[in-house]
């Protein structure tokens, strides 16, 4: 059993390992603050939509440069700063009232005092009557300090004056007087500002060995060097108020060379990361997004190449299968792999479009440089000339290759049938991601697409289904995008077309058409009936937007 653990034995021994039992993690959305300019000219933004998450059993270090916020951010987790503040802090999800709060979590500031005329041992001595219950026995009391003692390497001080301690004991002894209360979340304040290399490396690593415990604690380090900043296990970096990474240590290198920061080889890391956000230009939470922004054009590209890679895929695979009558079964069968693809491969890579731009978009909404009416529209068109080239790359390749019928009618509506799914494939991803972010939405995206097939009228045709599913063939815009398909190529008085073999059950288009449950003519009500699917999910996706916009306020 570990020294920390025992800090909670009640007077019967009895080990209640409260702090490994209940652990907490502090978790903090949207923190908006202002502070007064130093000329008195109005106020500044001090931080900025800043959010993020620290884990229990972890130390965490907030970096940044001067002006960066990071005294602010932490005046305002623990509550020592309140006027001006917007956004939310919770512990393990939940808000809790300040007297709860305080009970958790402990702030050490950078210039703690303490009374120098004391020992070590009567300072510790007298915060453990001060804060420890009154039910607690003197002999519970002590064993505490004395554990504190050896936990923090003070036990060699013990009987000596505050003022002549050093400064690292001193900084050591100010965690020592807050730890009589086992918190489970400390936050510390540049407590290496005014230390030697070597005070400042065993002082950090008390403070690890604290966090191994299972609290969470977070501290404001100021230019460390390499070997103790590697002590940490998770970075939080600020720059002029704005997270611009949050994650485990290990891998903020890593992440930054996405974005195109490359840090070079055995360079101090922390240096790296401050020259970053340092940089005037520093384009803050942006840099989430700008892995996503340098590698768009690229990602587009890759769009394009699927669409034609696949379309001479599917094009070899039923090669001419729509000039034989023999095979007018087949030809279905392509049709219905060309709705799969274009719906999957226009669905998908839209669902990352909102999730990695949310944060942008809501700093930049709050701060009056769109409406969102303004970025809702561009996101449509933005994407539209890729949502027009896909398909109609997909559709040149596919519908020669196959062999469809060479008249530029039936051509035209087969285009214009794919393309409305196609736009529909993309609004789905859009909403997709706006309303549930991105893993949740490559799981909805097929759970709305399984049904749409399996009442398309491939698998099953609606007169084939009882009595109080045959509704729901309606609800299906696989069902109109394939009928429209399958009008396109057999409908409108085509003629009978060769059969290579015999007998050719299907040599009349008619015929294929009244077992696929679809009616020679009526092209344009499918066309509406896409053009009203694409109508019903942007209205949704406009609303998604709104409701995550005022999540995030």
């Amino acid at each position: 059993m570990s020294t920390l653990v025992q800090l909670e034995l009640d007077e019967s021994g009895e080990d209640r390992r409260k702090l490994l039992d209940h652990q907490m993690a502090l978790e903090f959305t949207n923190i908006c603050f202002k502070g007064e300019r130093k000329d008195g000219d109005g106020r500044k933004t001090i931080l900025e939509n800043v959010s993020g998450r620290f884990a229990p059993g972890r130390l965490t270090a907030i970096l940044g440069p001067s002006g960066a916020g990071k005294s602010s951010l932490l005046n305002i987790l623990s509550g020592f700063k309140k006027h001006g503040v917007i956004g939310s802090v919770m512990v393990n999800g939940e808000t809790l009232g300040e007297e709860s709060f305080r009970n958790k979590c402990v702030y050490i500031a950078q210039d703690f005092d303490l009374c120098d005329h004391l020992t070590v041992l009567e300072t510790l001595d007298y915060a453990a009557e001060l804060k420890m219950t009154g039910s607690s026995s003197p002999m519970v009391r002590k064993k505490k300090v004395n554990d504190i003692l050896d936990v923090l390497g003070l036990r060699h001080t013990m009987a000596t004056l505050v003022k002549n301690l050093s400064g690292g004991e001193k900084k050591r002894l100010s965690i020592g007087i807050e730890l009589v209360t086992n918190p489970p979340i400390i936050l510390l304040d540049e407590p290496t500002s005014g230390l030697d290399s070597v005070s400042a490396m065993q002082l950090v690593t008390y403070i690890k060995t604290l966090a191994a415990e299972g609290r969470t604690i977070v501290s404001v380090i100021h230019q460390p060097a390499s070997s103790l900043f590697r002590l940490f296990d998770d970075l939080f970096l600020l720059s002029a108020g704005k997270c611009i990474y949050s994650g485990p240590l290990d891998g903020m290198v890593a992440s930054f060379g996405e974005a195109g920061f490359h840090c070079p080889k055995y360079y101090n890391r922390a240096d790296f990361a401050l020259e970053i956000a340092s940089m005037p230009s520093c384009p803050g939470i942006e840099l989430l997004t700008l892995r996503y922004n340098n590698s768009a054009f690229f990602f587009a590209q890759l769009r394009v190449i699927a669409h034609i890679l696949v379309a001479f895929l599917l094009g070899v695979v039923f090669y001419n299968c729509g000039k034989d009558a023999s095979t007018a079964m087949t030809n279905v069968a392509a049709m219905f792999f060309f709705h799969m693809f274009i719906f999957f491969g226009n669905a998908m890579p839209c669902t990352i479009t909102f999730p990695l731009e949310a944060k942008v978009f809501v700093r930049e909404h709050l701060n009056n440089w769109y409406s969102l009416e303004a970025y809702y529209v561009s996101k449509i068109f933005a994407d539209l000339p890729l949502q027009l080239l896909c398909p109609s790359v997909f559709v040149i390749i596919t519908y020669f290759l196959t062999g469809q019928p060479m008249e530029p009618s039936r051509f035209f509506m087969f285009w214009a049938i794919t393309l409305l799914l196609g736009i529909f494939a993309q609004t789905v991803g859009l909403l997709s991601g706006a309303a549930f972010g991105i893993q949740m939405a490559t799981f909805f995206v097929p759970c709305l697409t399984i049904p749409s097939l399996l009442f398309s009228g491939f698998f099953i045709k609606s007169y084939e289904l009882l009595d109080f599913l045959q509704p729901l063939p309606y609800t299906s815009f696989f069902r109109y995008s394939m009928q429209g398909s399958l009008q396109a190529i057999y409908g409108y008085n085509r003629t009978d077309y060769p059969c290579s073999e015999v007998l050719c059950y299907y040599n009349r288009p008619g015929k294929l058409l009244k077992f696929m449950d679809t009616p020679e003519t009526g092209f344009e009500w499918n066309v509406l009936a896409m053009v009203g699917f694409i109508a019903l999910f942007q209205a949704l996706l406009y609303f998604s937007l709104r409701r995550r916009l005022k999540a995030f306020q």
